[in-house]
Order: C-alpha cells, then structure tokens, then sequence
C-alpha cells in the first residue's frame, strides 16, 4: 500500500517483520495504525510492504524500496523475536538512511530483545541509523521519525545542487570560501563560478516592459520611499528599475547556466560608481530571496549552503544576517544585513522602507584613490515580528572540522542609536538567548548567520549525522 503521491516531498519506505511462528496482533496493528497516520500528513508521502517474514523478501523489499520506490529512508519495524540477519542483511547493502524500531507495547514478544540484538550488531557494524523503541501510538518516536525523514529528504535534494559564486573571494573574508574537494565529498553540492560581467551583459537582454513591472510590484511592497535626504544623499529615480533588471538578470543566469544558489560578491563591482554600476544588489538580492532563489551575500558559500539547506527543512524563507551589536548583561545579540532580506519576513506593522545606500559602503572594497562616498542604489529596512522562535546556522570548517553550528533564540526588539547608521536604514532584528552568549560568540564559524522561523535544531542535527559531520549546538 502507498500514500497518495503529492510531489516532490520526503518519502519513507516501511518494512514491518515478524517471525511467521510468534504472536503478532502487534506489528499488523502498528502497520496499520502507520498506514492510516501517514495517510493524513501532508508533508509525506510512503511505501508500507505488507508484514514480512522471509529474510530473502526482506533483503529484496529493501532493496525495491531503493531503487524502484526512490525513498529518502527506510523504517525497519521488529515486531516479534526475529532473527537479527534478516534486518542486517537487508541494510548491508542499503544506501539510503534507514530507521530501527523496536516495537514494545502490550506484549512482550522478544521483539524489543531482538531490536538491541540488532542495533548492537549495526553499531559494531558502524552504520549510521536512528534507533527508535517504544509503543506503537509514541508521538515522540513519531515526531523523530518525520524529522529524521525530512533530514534524509535534503540530504538527497541537496545533492548536485550548483552553487554559483558570482566573483571572488570579497574584502579578504576568508571564511567565505571552502575546500571544494571537502565540501564536494560531504554534500555533494557543485561550485561553478562566473563572473558580474557576465551578469551585466544579461541586464542587456532583460525586457524593459517587464523589469518595469517588477520595479511598479517591488514598490507597491513599501510603505515609505526616502528618496531625499537633508544631507544631500540620495536614492536615483531609476534605482529600483535598475534592481529589478538585476534580478532578471540573475534569473536569466540561473537559467543558462543550470543554477540552484548564489552567492554574490557584489563589492565593489555591482556597488562602486567608479567601476561604472553604482547601484549594489541589495534590493536585487532581496528580491531573490523573495522568490525563493536563495542568494548570499559577499560571495559567502557556507552561508548560501545554509540558506539553502535551512530554506529545503522548512519550506520557508531565510534571512541572511551580519552579528552587528552584543549586549552580554541582558543576553541579546541585534543582527543587521545591507538590505538583501526577503520582505514576507518583516514585521508589516512597523512598516518597510527605503533608504539611500550610506556613503561609506559605496566606498567599500576601493583603493583611497576612488573614494566617492555615494551610491546610487537603495537599501531595504524592516525588523522581524518580536517574540518568534528562530533557528540559527552556518556550516564551518573543512575535512575534520567540518560541522553545523546551529542555535536557537527567540525575536526581540533590535538595539539601533539615532545616529547609527547602519542599524536606520538596514533590515535587521535582535535575538534573545537563554544560554551562555559568549559560548555562541566562541563557536561561532563567521559574522554571517542564516536564520529562519521555528525550532528546527533536531532536523538539523539529524542532518550533521547523516553527513558524518559535528554538531554545535548553543540555545
């Protein structure tokens, strides 16, 4: 029996096994009960073999479930005594993450002693797999199993993936970039680069008609446009145009050349007017990111990877944000990014605005020599709705020291000074922690964190495991 299909969603393969000569009132209601639970989510799809009792059915059911059914995991269910080669075998030659669940309910039938025999062998055996045991109607062993699942769906998804840098290595951050030979081994991800020209000349293609739509759709999404400042800076009558030619032409790259994720250098060559662009790519980016393209700044690919991957777990948007301004008495850290964040993220009752680029950015990344201290391009400004659980990751390291580090936090109001800049006209939010903050400052892997809405932390360590890799965890 299968679960109705729903597209593109994780889908878990379920072997339930007895021995033909042992009580089984259990293992047919626990596949039912299975059956009929899975049949109502939403969020998954499933393959259930009818109950198995023959080691080669079970070896070869494992296998289909692979190869012909393309699950994302298998879920092994021991529900009497059984001999402990009849699961050992069938995952030996499994290359997909599977589930032990040893069933221990009403009766005691041998079924849990069986499921330590095996997970036992499995250990000394050095496979990686999630042991769950316990009732059948365990909601915790439930929950566990679609986190676990969902983890196995993007490990899958995210392999292939192209992960496009357009330029180099930006302003000497040298934890922007990664061993490609490591991160290609653990992720199976692919690191085409190109270059802003090549974007550039894409601008060139893009229909005027349909950028001005664009901007006129952008700006309808804005409560307040500060065009003029008293100081003199500005925001030029065809910024938002000339965003919205950027975004397309990003979509046109990401169409030519096959691209899933950016990460973009930007600095100085979409941001400097005296490198002939002037307009940066923040609203470019945000508008991206609104679309579900991920793109990071800086051309920083542990954070275009985190986006990625925290945006595959949750289905939702990602916020890509620079560690701005600690406040160690009262726990809380206020975040802060140019302008490239998505706008369904902000909290609308506060409003969204546009502001002139600060002139000390446009002058970033430049020799003394041509500094203009203006741009002519726009930055966007909101904060996150107060009182939110969030999630926080970015991937760090290479080879041994490869490893998530993931926290979690809860929304609060940003700390910004009249007179600052940055924190008036950029996006941003403030985080509250309950842990030790400077633990999450010592582990952190780089100032650019992703962060997302809700608790995703077990997903996410499920995820560093079946990668092989560590998990840092800080709340």
């Amino acid at each position: 029996m299968g679960g109705k299909s729903m597209g593109n969603k994780p889908k878990i393969g379920i072997l339930p096994i007895a021995k033909l000569n042992h009580q089984k009132d259990e293992i047919y209601q626990f596949a039912q009960y299975y059956s009929e639970k899975l049949s109502n989510e939403q969020t998954v799809e499933f393959e259930m073999e009818p109950v198995l009792f023959d080691e080669k059915e079970i070896v070869a059911s494992a296998k289909k479930m692979e190869t012909e059914k393309d699950v994302d995991a298998v879920l092994f269910i021991v529900g009497t005594w059984i001999f402990s080669s009849n699961v050992i075998s069938a995952v030996n030659d499994l290359h997909v993450p599977f589930i032990l669940y040893g069933l221990s309910d009403r009766i005691a039938n041998g079924n849990l002693g069986a499921s330590l025999q095996i997970k036992y062998v499995l250990q000394e055996m050095k496979k990686n797999f999630l042991f769950l045991v316990g009732k059948m109607r365990d909601e915790e062993n439930y929950s566990l199993l679609l986190k676990y699942l969902r983890a196995a769906w993007v490990r899958k998804v995210l392999r292939n993936k192209r992960l496009a840098t357009i330029g180099g290595k930006c302003m000497m951050m040298y934890q922007t970039q990664v061993n490609e030979f490591s991160w290609k081994s653990v992720f199976g991800i692919d690191f085409p680069q190109y270059d802003a020209v090549q974007v550039f000349k894409e601008m060139d293609n893009v229909n005027d008609e349909e950028a001005k739509r664009i901007e006129k759709e952008f700006l309808e999404k804005i409560d307040k446009v500060h065009w003029e400042l008293p100081n003199g800076e500005k925001i030029f009558e065809d910024a938002i145009f000339k965003q919205a030619k950027l975004y397309l032409a990003f979509l046109r790259m990401k169409n030519l050349y096959d691209i899933d994720l950016f990460a973009n250098k930007c600095m100085p060559e979409m941001s400097a007017i005296p490198y002939g662009f002037g307009y940066a790519a923040c609203i470019a980016t945000c508008m991206l990111n609104e679309a579900g393209i991920v793109t990071a700044c800086e051309a920083d690919v542990p954070a275009a990877l985190s986006m990625y991957i925290l945006n595959l777990l949750t289905g939702n948007k990602v916020f890509f944000a620079d560690i701005g301004r600690v406040n160690k008495k009262d726990k809380r850290i206020t975040f802060f990014n140019c302008g490239t964040a998505p706008i369904s993220m902000a909290d609308r009752k506060k409003g969204v605005e546009l502001w002139p680029i600060p002139g000390n950015i446009a002058d970033e990344a430049l020799p003394k020599e041509y500094y203009i201290g203006k741009m002519k391009g726009a930055s966007i400004n909101f904060t996150l709705p107060e009182g939110r659980d969030v999630t926080l990751l970015r991937i760090g390291g290479n080879d041994d020291t490869l490893r998530f580090h993931v926290a979690k936090a809860k929304t609060c109001a940003r700390e910004v000074e009249p007179d600052e800049l940055f924190g008036q006209r950029w996006p941003g939010f403030g985080l509250q922690f309950e842990g030790d903050l400077e633990r999450f400052l010592w582990n952190t892997t780089g100032h650019h964190y992703s962060i997302v809405f809700g608790d995703w932390v077990k997903e996410l360590e499920f995820l560093a495991s079946l990668y092989g890799i560590k998990f840092v965890f800080d709340a």
